[in-house]
């Protein structure tokens, strides 16, 4: 990025430890389930929640999205999953305790204080200490008859703006199923803060995620540079200020030696306010800007779903096919 000096920001740091923790990209896949990011926001740091709470969130109707059904990822490879055995909703629970998104415990109550907490699996014991006034108490009456209980763990758990890279892994993984293999190398990087070298016309910022790719027979490398929302609202001020800074940053990049894309995501749809941002990226001569949503990053195919709505012509394996396929469903005058 030219003018610009590159570091990895604090969000990015949470990226990639989610990434490792998920075992690399493909293991974003649990959060193509709507229920899985639903239980995610549901219960907080310390909030604890059982197992029949859980099955019934990833299991669920999107209130936001009613023609979601949990049916609709029978085929998703996640964990010890097979494609074509039918993923289910127990299955998926048992995958993110697994890889330590969530963590074993009991809530019990303190025989002199009477509040209740809880006690992971890994300092439980038959006398306990409570963890609110000093107290210890025999808790083995309570154990007898007592569900488990879980809560957020890792890093998901020990941050409490680390959703936010939920949507910015889950799109990184879409990317690396659906444009691998038709690119020589491929490089990516989660939130990069920019700070301008020497023009003070730069702006400082951030970007949610950078891709770089070398395309077969071509002298130039692609660059897809990303800015990833959850459902939203977007507060139309600043996401006019972020698809400024896209466009400065994106304009960076020499055209003799790079292709250049701005990739918006947001799991929701798009209001008419953001498409007409959005489309403000391309001009005459290029098709630039690619608008994905959750119909977009939950089947395993890109366009899987949209097919059920529009046309495709591509096979979107490149981010032109994407720029294309976004500029007719979204900025053509007679949508199809």
């Amino acid at each position: 990025m030219s003018g610009f000096s590159v570091a990895l920001s604090p969000a990015g740091l949470i990226s990639q430890q989610l990434i490792k923790q998920l075992g690399g990209l493909q293991g974003a896949r649990v959060f193509k389930i709507a229920g899985v990011r639903r239980l995610l926001k549901t219960y907080g740091l310390r909030t604890s929640f059982n197992k029949k709470g859980a099955l019934q969130l990833i299991a669920g109707k999107d209130p936001e999205n009613p023609e979601y059904n949990f049916n609709n990822h029978q085929d998703l490879f996640i964990g010890g999953s097979r494609i074509g055995s039918g993923l289910r909703p127990d299955g998926v629970f048992s995958h993110l305790i697994e890889t330590g998104l969530f963590r074993l415990g009991v809530e019990l109550t303190c025989a002199n204080c009477r509040m209740s907490s809880w006690v992971s699996l890994d300092t439980l014991k038959q006398q306990v200490l409570c963890e609110l006034c000093g107290y210890k108490y025999d808790a083995t009456s309570q154990l007898v008859g007592s569900d488990w209980h879980y809560r957020r763990s890792g890093v998901l758990g020990t941050e409490k703006n680390a959703q936010g890279a939920v949507p910015v892994v889950l799109t990184l993984q879409q990317l690396d199923t659906n444009l691998h293999g038709s690119f020589n190398d491929d490089l990516y990087y989660p939130s990069l803060n920019l700070k301008p070298l020497n023009d003070a016309t730069l702006p400082v910022c951030e970007i949610d995620f950078v891709w770089l790719s070398r395309q077969r027979h071509s002298r130039k490398t692609t660059v897809v540079i990303g800015e990833c929302k959850d459902r939203g609202p977007i507060k139309l001020h600043e996401f006019k200020k972020d698809i400024k800074n896209l466009r400065i940053v994106a304009d960076s990049f020499p055209r003799k030696r790079y292709k250049t894309f701005v990739l918006l995501t947001k799991l929701s749809p798009f209001t008419n306010e953001e498409i007409e941002l959005a489309e403000s990226l391309n001009d005459e001569y290029r098709q630039r800007a690619i608008l994905l949503t959750q119909r977009e990053l939950e089947p395993y195919s890109i366009y899987e779903w949209t097919k059920r709505e529009f046309e495709i012509k591509h096979s979107c394996s490149t981010p032109e096919d994407l720029a294309a396929v976004t500029a007719q469903m979204y900025f053509s005058k007679k949508r199809q």
